[in-house]
């Protein structure tokens, strides 16, 4: 995936959180397709398909595997919205599983978009997480997308590259309050 379109990725989570108002983890994913008229439906898939969306008559619906996981039904939505968001549904054939360095551009676009809205790196580096089980419990996500998020933040920490957007910094004067009760010792 080049870097203009993880930006566009990460930017459009960012701009969510933003403008539906978020100020807390883990985040609501089912609220902010509620409030934008996005419909989820939980279904049985014939397959291994984690879930899907499509557009019916002009409205937009997010289809979920009902066996999955709590939290592995959280990644599907969101990743889910990213692809209506983005403007891939309906253009594309997509596959929702655990994320992989190894998924096509368009997969690793909604993997982008879901990740840094269910688990802002700002919020997480103002909390101090330091363990993909302190994203998953912080974020309500599974272990191996907490595993895919930490290899993420580790870099940044390395890096130092926080608050560098004027959108990450909204986010996070957005998140203070949370960030200054949950900071992780």
């Amino acid at each position: 995936m080049n870097y203009k379109e993880y930006q566009k990725s990460r930017d459009l989570s960012w701009q969510i959180l933003i403008n539906e108002n978020v100020t807390e983890l883990p985040v609501r994913v089912s609220t902010l397709c509620e409030n934008m008229g996005i419909t989820i439906h939980y279904y049985a898939p014939r397959d291994d398909n984690d879930g899907f969306s499509t557009i019916i008559s002009g409205e937009a619906h997010i289809y979920v595997n009902y066996h999955s996981s709590h939290q592995r039904q959280r990644f599907t939505v969101a990743h889910e919205l990213g692809h209506i968001l983005l403007g891939h549904t309906g253009q594309y054939e997509l596959t929702n599983r655990e994320p992989s360095p190894s998924d096509n551009p368009i997969e690793q676009a909604a993997n982008v978009f879901a990740s840094r809205l269910l688990a802002p790196a700002c919020v997480l580096w103002g909390c101090g997480v330091k363990t993909a089980s302190d994203i998953a419990g912080l974020c309500d996500i599974s272990i191996p997308a907490a595993e895919f998020r930490m290899n993420r933040m580790e870099e940044l920490y390395q890096r130092n590259k926080f608050l560098l957007s004027p959108l990450e910094r909204q986010v996070y004067i957005q998140f203070e309050e949370y960030i200054k009760n949950n900071k992780i010792l």
